[in-house]
């Protein structure tokens, strides 16, 4: 439980810091750069902890540290990259492209360490990366904070502090040779296969719709979009370090009905939570960055977070147990709802149309992951 609570916190400090800290434009750029770890970790979840955990889980043998966690450094470095190169092209993130590199880089390594530690029960390679983060995260914000700093380097230095400090204090790594990349992929083919497929459509929709918005509502009004989704942060901080054991915990029996009972209970927890959290926000005589132009739409925002729950938990499920056929089905209606559906609302009613498209289409996803992983099965596949 405590491992839980400090990957939660450490990880909820960055993208709480950054609500508060950054105005909407700056907390638009400073997404830029968290969207690309967003699908480095996807396709790290995809390529190496997913694949390895399902290899494992249909009998196909469990890789060895050395080469998981060699893997993981040869894509946590290939993410850091493609930040810096990035973000040498887009202007404003000129000055912080290095930062947001190892930012992206150390936090891509550390997930993929941390799921392998948490799958092995080696609480070593988990609680000190998980405090190590927290701790830095915030007195690297405190100090700069009172220093009356509030600018976008600030928050990436805070994000690179933090997520360097847990990768270091991970388990120690391994580094072979370019050529252990192939021989992962052929090991692990039949898993790879439709997680990656699954990933790129995921990421086509989560991260490919943002992208594609930021020019059309502009900067500032990009950063109140993806604030919104900053919101249900927590859902994922919940959910997220508990990955392994959601993922390989068993389907369609008596204790999952109970199951599904509390996942729904918490998903209506946790978006009243954020309804009453912005209404909060609003009588506050204080200027919260962002998340103080985020309380006109208290009630999408909640919308967003209640079927966030539900359908991130469904998913996980879905991406260990589920056929290839079936994860394929859910993943083309979430990413072409994600696609079409915040993009059309946008283009009626701007910013309110692009953030109540998005709440909508989050909520018919969830449904339709629930309704994949309840509906009776006589088989599974991997393909």
């Amino acid at each position: 439980m405590l491992p839980t609570l400090a990957n939660a916190a450490a990880v909820l400090a960055v993208q709480v810091f950054a609500l508060v800290t950054l105005a909407p434009t700056d907390f638009g750029l400073f997404s830029i750069q968290y969207l690309l770890f967003a699908l480095g970790s996807s396709l790290s979840l995809s390529l190496i902890s997913e694949a390895w955990l399902r290899a494992d889980l249909r009998g196909g043998g469990r890789a060895e540290w050395r080469d998981y966690s060699s893997a993981s450094l040869y894509l946590a470095g290939a993410a850091g990259l493609v930040t810096i190169v990035l973000s040498l092209l887009v202007e404003p993130l000129r000055p912080v492209a290095w930062l947001g590199g190892v930012a992206v880089a150390a936090a891509v390594y550390r997930s993929a360490a941390r799921y392998y530690s948490v799958r092995m029960g080696q609480t070593r390679g988990i609680l000190a990366g998980d405090i190590a983060g927290l701790v830095l995260a915030v007195l690297v914000w405190v100090v700069l904070f009172s220093a009356g700093v509030r600018e976008l380097w600030m928050m990436t230095l805070v994000w690179a502090a933090s997520a360097l400090a847990a990768a270091v204090l991970s388990k120690r790594p391994s580094l072979l040779k370019p050529g252990s990349l192939a021989v992962w992929g052929r090991r692990h083919g039949p898993q790879i296969r439709p997680l990656l497929r699954d990933s790129l459509l995921m990421d086509a929709g989560s991260i490919g719709t943002p992208y594609l918005l930021a020019p059309a509502l502009g900067l500032a009004s990009f950063g109140i979009y993806r604030a919104i989704s900053n919101v249900a942060a927590p859902v994922r901080l919940v959910l997220n370090p508990i990955r392994p054991q959601l993922a390989s915990a068993p389907i369609g029996t008596q204790r999952s009905v109970k199951r599904v009972t509390l996942v729904a209970a918490g998903s209506v927890l946790f978006g009243g939570a954020a309804y009453l959290g912005l209404l909060l926000v609003g009588v506050i005589p204080v200027n919260l960055g962002s998340l103080s132009q985020i309380v006109d739409f208290a009630i999408p925002a909640a919308v967003f977070v209640t079927a966030n729950f539900l359908g991130h938990y469904f998913y996980i499920v879905a991406r260990s147990h589920v056929t290839g056929a079936r994860l394929l089905t859910g993943r083309i209606v979430q990413t072409g709802l994600a696609i079409v559906v915040p993009i059309g609302g946008m283009l009626v009613a701007g910013l309110t149309g692009a953030i109540w498209g998005y709440a909508g289409c989050t909520a018919v996803s969830a449904l339709v992951w629930m309704a994949l992983v309840l509906r009776p099965s006589r088989g599974d596949s991997s393909t």
